[in-house]
């Protein structure tokens, strides 16, 4: 009887464990939750909105845990989540290599699919340093009783842009509406290895970057002016494949 017990305690002591690295939210991310981004001019914002997968609300603790962008470069970079955007100064302090906690609350829907925001802002059009491979590394902890956790790791590249194209065909591209006016749907199921869609503007300046995983994505317009713009769709080696014009109104 007693070996019995201890069979089932350790049995319900192992599902615990389980239970408690649950996972409880989603990121759109490659299997290393990298992100490799173009980082030409700017403003532009890089989401990576969060999914609530439970039945509950979720209360997630992120926090700037490695950084090292140069300090004109971290001084135009606002980090938002669902409740607030903060700015640099609140974020990481290059001195100390520290910085605060913040724990914004995830609402769960009927179907526990609800996606809210989470996103990078960055401004480069007047900084003076250059280089490649500046990241920042976001870790997000589920504060519930999952504890589950996740690190968001952004490089931007600043030469990869405009260097590097791989030739694909612009009919394998699929968007709409065109023109858009809130959203426009990219669809892009024969084009491998998407990892990034970057939208710029008529003079090239890079307007927003949504990383995607999927073989198709639904890009937010609202905040940006009516105009001519492009679609670029990049590889996991920052590449562009593909680019295509599409109008908002």
């Amino acid at each position: 009887m007693k070996k019995i017990l201890f069979l089932l305690f350790s049995a319900a002591s192992l599902f615990s464990g389980f239970m408690l690295k649950a996972q409880t939210f989603t990121i759109p991310s490659d299997p290393t939750d990298t992100v490799i981004t173009p980082a030409l001019g700017g403003p532009y914002t890089v989401y990576s909105n969060i999914k609530n997968i439970t039945g509950n609300n979720l209360t997630i603790k992120w926090k700037v845990v490695a950084c090292n962008l140069p300090a004109d470069w971290l001084n135009s970079l606002q980090i938002c989540d669902r409740d607030n955007c903060r700015p640099s100064p609140l974020l990481w302090n290059i001195a100390t290599s520290s910085g605060p906690s913040y724990t914004p609350v995830y609402h769960s829907n009927a179907a526990h699919d609800s996606t809210e925001l989470f996103s990078v802002g960055i401004d480069l059009t007047t900084v003076t340093s250059t280089g490649t491979r500046y990241y920042i590394t976001i870790n997000m902890v589920d504060q519930g009783s999952g504890n589950y956790t996740r690190n968001l790791t952004i490089i931007f590249n600043r030469q990869n842009v405009g260097v590097n194209n791989v030739a694909t065909s612009a009919s394998d591209l699929l968007m709409y509406p065109n023109p858009a006016k809130e959203e426009l749907n990219v669809v892009y199921e024969g084009v491998p290895d998407i990892k990034n869609i970057a939208v710029y503007n008529i003079i090239g300046k890079v307007m927003a970057v949504y990383h995607v995983n999927e073989s198709s994505a639904n890009l937010n317009l609202e905040s940006m002016p009516s105009g001519i713009y492009f679609v670029r769709l990049l590889n996991s080696q920052g590449n562009v494949v593909v680019t295509k014009k599409f109008t908002k109104q």
